[in-house]
């Protein structure tokens, strides 16, 4: 069995024993009553003693990786009350990280593994839920919920009420309503301002509670300019400003913040994105499309065609990328502890490409748009496991 420190030469991985952010779900639930989620805690004592305040607020700032804001923000109240620098999950990336913020679960034990994933025999985009191959007309999105999501809801299993501040677009969405579970969705509209505006209105309520507010501007933005453009400084800017201003009212009530991400970012230059269906032989021993994201492909092969695959794929791709036979990572415990979902195998194909630092990997279907990014995640790059850590305890 390899360990995860010989496939890919100074690749970052994240830490599952007391340092990373399944650590301090498992510390969070704990401390508000929540169930014992089987995994180590949090190594810091960050968080200790937070279930005595009256309201804890997780706030989840999509995309904020720890290089982000020592880069963009190094005079932002933020990164003055950063406590620790802690470990995303893999893959670092929305699907996996946010979902075990919400489950308490790694991503072996939830199974959400990629932005897209074989699920029966589609490749879906399991937050959107719609289908990449083969293409649909769409609605599909209720049945495949109801296979697709398996891993308990965290949220309303804590011992007080607990309230989600989402975006109005996926407030409704399957995978909300599914990982909210008897949790209170609260829907904003118009921006953050708004999140941040019903957040602070709840802090006066005299009875406990729990608030996550999520906020997935920075990462959009980050996608399409870039993680170091003058735009990602100005909205972190933004987002410092109203964070701030809600600490404020935290001060009055006695209430902890604490704010996180679910993985960093790094630059995607124009000419290091590579498309791998250019190169027909390689391609033609693939048994359907590409799964994954950018910075980690899984492919899924004809039979027998595994070891050709691979010894074209290092030869050709090599530059580019990194070639592992995918178990390699499911056994080594990149996913994380805990007994693995039961289609974790399959989703991740026979072969992992896991592409090296400036690299993407891309196929494009007939009727999709050739997709370029400005910024990307989902690697093993330090800046895209790292993530802060922040508490404010007034």
């Amino acid at each position: 069995m390899a360990d995860l420190a010989s496939l890919c030469p100074g690749a970052a991985w994240p830490d599952y024993q007391g340092g990373g952010l399944l650590n301090l779900m498992q510390t969070l639930s704990l401390e508000l009553g929540g169930p014992d989620l089987g995994h180590a805690p949090l190594a810091s004592d960050a968080l200790a003693g937070i279930g005595r305040r009256r309201h804890v607020c997780l706030i989840l700032i999509d995309g904020l990786g720890d290089a982000q804001l020592r880069r963009l923000g190094p005079d932002s109240r933020l990164r003055s009350l950063q406590r620790e620098t802690i470990s995303s999950v893999f893959p670092p990336t929305t699907a996996a990280a946010v979902t075990t913020v919400l489950t308490g679960r790694s991503p072996a034990e939830h199974g959400l593994i990629g932005w897209h994933q074989l699920h029966g025999e589609e490749i879906i985009a399991p937050l959107p839920l719609y289908a990449r191959h083969p293409a649909d007309a769409g609605g599909q999105e209720l049945r495949r919920a109801d296979t697709l999501y398996r891993a308990r809801p965290l949220f309303d299993r804590l011992a007080r009420p607990a309230f989600l501040y989402l975006p109005d677009f996926i407030a409704y969405s399957p995978c909300s309503r599914y990982h909210a579970g008897g949790a209170e969705r609260v829907a904003y509209r118009g921006g953050m301002a708004d999140g941040f505006a019903r957040l602070a209105r709840r802090l006066a309520d005299p009875e406990p509670a729990f608030h996550y507010l999520y906020l997935p501007q920075l990462d959009t933005l980050m996608h399409e300019q870039g993680p170091d453009s003058d735009a990602a400084r100005a909205l972190l800017a933004e987002i410092d400003a109203a964070f701030a201003a809600l600490l404020g009212e935290a001060e009055g009530c006695g209430a902890v913040v604490i704010a996180i991400a679910d993985h960093g970012f790094i630059a995607a230059p124009d000419a290091q994105w590579l498309d791998v269906d250019a190169d027909p032989e390689l391609y033609g021993l693939l048994a359907r499309p590409l799964s994954g994201e950018t910075r980690l492909a899984y492919c899924h092969l004809r039979p027998d065609c595994a070891a050709r695959f691979i010894e074209l794929a290092r030869e050709r791709l090599g530059h580019a990328c990194w070639v592992v036979e995918s178990r390699e990572l499911r056994t080594s415990g990149a996913f994380g502890p805990g007994p693995a979902h039961p289609d974790l195998a399959r989703r991740c194909g026979d072969v992992a490409l896991i592409a090296k630092p400036g690299w993407n990997l891309r196929d494009t279907l007939p009727g999709e748009e050739t997709l370029r990014l400005a910024g990307v995640h989902a690697g093993v790059h330090p800046d895209e496991q790292a993530i802060p850590l922040i508490v404010y305890r007034g």
